[in-house]
């Protein structure tokens, strides 16, 4: 799953319906996301503002936070994985933040430190698959409504850890800018990871999904 922020819905909806210009952009700026707190845990206790990365029922992690303190059921309940939802989850309350967290980068943090930088992608036919497949380089002309990297998408090699326990990296962010700038979209990963000193992360052909019809 990827989310589009309020940033890249006002430029289309004024491109589209209110005949107001919008530029392509020639590179997107793709970068690590991380929460505080890890994989949401079993029978384990949160404080008030924590943040989780939580495997929803598409297989994909998105974020949480938690906005009742509390202890975590010993079963998990079901988490759709629906935009702003709020789930009891035995005396916690867990909220998905993708709404908040594309409105205000800010709420979502991103990797830094260790030579973590940005990748500079080109937007390009041949770097975005077309909508009829992954590792298409034509134009578009499917009804997947989604698009892959056909290229890998691999990050500086870290001089030091880039999350400390607990935290988790799991998620990706597409920035406008190679720093600061405005975040366009998100998305999760299959499982959250580390990245430690020396490690050089990369994403392989076809690891990016974008849907552009959420």
């Amino acid at each position: 799953m990827s989310g589009t922020s309020d940033f890249e819905q006002n430029l289309e909806v004024d491109f589209f319906l209110r005949g107001q210009s919008y530029a392509s952009r020639a590179n997107s700026f793709i970068g690590l996301l991380k929460c505080t707190h890890g994989v949401v845990a079993r029978s384990t206790a949160y404080a008030l503002n924590n943040t989780l990365a939580v495997l929803t029922s598409n297989g994909i992690l998105q974020f949480y936070k938690v906005t009742t303190a509390g202890t975590t059921a010993g079963s998990a309940p079901a988490y759709p994985g629906v935009v702003g939802e709020i789930i009891t989850d035995g005396s916690a309350v867990l909220t998905e933040q993708s709404g908040l967290s594309l409105e205000n980068a800010s709420a979502i943090p991103e990797v830094s430190g260790g030579a973590y930088a940005r990748v500079t992608y080109a937007n390009t036919l041949a770097n975005w698959a077309g909508t009829q497949g992954a590792g298409t380089t034509a134009v578009s002309n499917g009804t997947t409504g989604q698009t892959s990297n056909n290229n890998a998408v691999t990050f500086p090699q870290a001089t030091a850890n880039w999350n400390t326990a607990p935290e988790k990296i799991w998620g990706f962010g597409i920035w406008d800018a190679v720093s600061g700038g405005n975040l366009v979209r998100h998305g999760g990963l299959t499982a959250a990871v580390d990245v430690l000193n020396t490690n050089t992360p990369s994403f392989a052909a076809g690891a990016l999904i974008i849907r552009v019809d959420r």
